[in-house]
């Protein structure tokens, strides 16, 4: 037992390795992967992001051609940015998704 006391004050004393989220927040990492962004005017709709995501989280939507992201299948994985020939989609450091709906999931 008297060994395990040098361990404790030096705990006690030790400032936390945590912080308080959400009311403290840190700024993302560079080169964080968040939510896709599909920026419509550029946008060419040559289906290219359809075809390289894994796992097929972005479909062409039927009236506009435009590309829309499922963000509960995404992961983040940014191979929609790299394919895109006129960088029409960019990875965001937007990681806070939750939604109650699924369909609120449906980036258009």
């Amino acid at each position: 037992m008297p060994r395990i006391l040098p361990e404790v004050l030096r705990n006690v004393l030790r400032k936390p390795a945590t912080v308080k989220y959400p009311y403290e927040r840190i700024e993302p990492p560079e080169g964080l992967r968040g939510k896709p962004v599909v920026d419509k005017e550029k946008c060419i709709s040559c289906g290219l992001c359809v075809r390289v995501c894994p796992n097929q989280a972005i479909t062409l939507n039927e009236e506009t051609k435009k590309p829309r992201t499922s963000l509960s299948r995404c992961i983040f994985c940014g191979e929609c940015a790299d394919a895109c020939p006129v960088k029409a989609i960019t990875m965001t450091k937007e990681y806070e998704l939750a939604v109650y709906d699924k369909a609120q999931a449906i980036s258009e």
